[in-house]
């Protein structure tokens, strides 16, 4: 059963880069989170995914444990299971019945802003 709700969380940060400028993101301490934490820096050649999110393959599997959601939001990152992959949203998305697992969070609305008009391939560079 998904979990859309909030609990007691630990916030950590990491960095997404795009087009040359660095996003801070805010983090939920989970396995999934610490698994994705550990693989880092990564680089990602990423393409879009219909007119929702970028998403880019992880070079291996983390556990899967984190809050799982089927409603995605603008500046949010998720990690995809089915497709061992890490997404950047920039658009609101109902994708039930399936879930991602909820990883961070990016408050610059300016993130939303160059995913939307980003070209493909679009290089992100992910790092602690």
């Amino acid at each position: 059963m998904e979990d859309d709700s909030v609990k007691g969380i630990h916030i950590l940060n990491m960095k997404v880069i795009l087009n040359g400028k660095t996003f801070a993101a805010e983090c939920e301490e989970s396995g999934t989170f610490r698994d994705i934490e550990a693989m880092l820096p990564m680089e990602f050649r990423m393409r879009r995914n219909g007119d929702v999110e970028f998403t880019g393959k992880l070079p291996s599997k983390p556990r899967n444990d984190g809050r799982k959601v089927s409603h995605t939001q603008p500046n949010e990152i998720y990690y995809y299971e089915g497709w061992n992959v890490l997404c950047l949203n920039y658009r609101t998305s109902d994708i039930s019945p399936y879930t991602v697992t909820y990883v961070g969070t990016v408050s610059d609305p300016e993130f939303t802003e160059i995913l939307k008009r980003a070209d493909e391939p679009l290089y992100v560079t992910v790092e602690k």
